[in-house]
């Protein structure tokens, strides 16, 4: 587009010492400018329209960092809402030992007060309940420290009463994948591989500005002036005075012709070095290409894994849960110590400690998946 400008000058002269001829521009006086110019550029090497073209990749290049910067907030949001309910899930089961181990204290009790067991079971069996009691608060303190967490990565932190809802165990576990489409996928949709195939573009727009400062430049210029000139004496002529003060004017109209021959080897060098710019994007192109690849996989596998370990911890913590009624069973019967009571609620809580954190584990890399294949999938279902 055309440039418009205006500019205003003023200036004052006091002669000082002046001998020979009488020049009338010499003598004491002040002058005033006023200029409009217009300029337009009718031929720049075409620098103008690849700067155009720059400021366009420009643009859909930060596009893509906003998509790339918003789809990593919601990575870390899912991961962040994943370990709320993790520690939700350990708050719970810890619920259901203390409330175990309640009910076993009191069994001890009773036997021990009719004589049936000796007393240091009671003592060994409190011991374990205050162990178990002290995890708990360390799990509730966990909850509150997630729900802290999530309300100021969503900016909600003391504004609204908040309340997550959710569950571990509500996940599916029969979605299925195939990797080499994944791949292909995060191909396709990840923001980083466009941004820098954007970023080629870019180079490759300013190595064509610097081949098009070459060429020449030609430019249109109008001016609009008004000058005037204040002398502080009158003139003289032939004897008589006469008003020397000025008052011009005009315009002008002009094509100006720039051509620069060399310059340095400025432009030559400019262009040497968006050619390896160039390179350089290209190679950070394959590298970047080779860790989707791997980051895909890696998800994938581990996200494989984990519906295994889901699977197996399921059948081991209804296991350990059939163990703990049968040596509650025993106890009443009389035929079982609280020592082995108190085992098979150990290996309860183990059971079910790890099947929430192979729970979390296939979520967090099932998030880490659709985020490696540059999906958005809020609800990761």
């Amino acid at each position: 587009m055309p440039s418009l400008s205006a500019s205003y000058g003023y200036s004052h002269l006091d002669n000082l010492k002046a001998r020979g001829q009488e020049d009338p521009d010499y003598l004491d006086h002040t002058q005033e400018t006023w200029r409009v110019n217009l300029q337009q550029t009718l031929f720049a090497g075409k620098t103008i329209v690849n700067a155009y073209q720059r400021a366009k990749i420009q643009e859909d290049a930060s596009r893509l960092e906003k998509e790339g910067e918003e789809r990593e907030l919601i990575r870390q949001i899912q991961e962040q809402f994943l370990l709320l309910l993790k520690a939700k899930e350990d708050r719970r089961s810890l619920e259901q030992t203390v409330e175990r181990l309640e009910v076993g204290m009191e069994a001890a009790e009773s036997f021990v007060s009719r004589q049936m067991l000796p007393y240091v079971e009671v003592l060994q069996a409190r011991v374990e309940l205050e162990e178990a009691r002290q995890n708990l608060s360390q799990a509730r303190n966990e909850v509150t420290i997630h729900e802290t967490r999530l309300n100021a990565m969503l900016d909600l932190e003391g504004r609204y009463d908040v309340f997550y809802s959710g569950d571990l165990a509500d996940i599916d576990l029969h979605k299925e994948f195939d990797l080499d489409q994944c791949i292909e996928t995060a191909k396709d949709t990840r923001t980083d591989l466009k941004y820098i195939q954007k970023r080629i573009e870019m180079v490759d727009r300013e190595k064509s500005i610097a081949l098009g400062q070459k060429m020449p430049r030609v430019t249109l210029d109008v001016s609009g002036i008004d000058r005037t000139r204040d002398y502080d004496q009158m003139g003289e002529q032939f004897g008589q005075a006469f008003d020397r003060d000025q008052q011009n004017q005009y315009w002008t109209a002009g094509i100006n012709v720039e051509w620069r021959f060399f310059s340095g080897g400025e432009h030559y060098h400019r262009s040497r070095s968006m050619n390896n710019e160039i390179k350089r994007f290209k190679s950070l192109y394959e590298d970047a290409a080779s860790n989707i690849r791997t980051d895909v996989r890696s998800a994938y596998l581990r996200m494989e894994e984990a519906r295994k370990r889901v699977d197996a911890t399921q059948s081991s913590l209804e296991t350990a849960r059939e163990g703990y009624r049968m040596e509650e069973e025993r106890l009443k019967r009389q035929v079982g110590t609280i020592q082995a009571l108190l085992n098979a609620q150990d290996r309860v809580t183990r059971a079910d400690a790890n099947h929430n954190q192979a729970m979390l584990d296939y979520q967090l890399a099932l998030a880490d998946l659709y985020h490696a294949m540059g999906v958005r999938n809020y609800a990761l279902n």
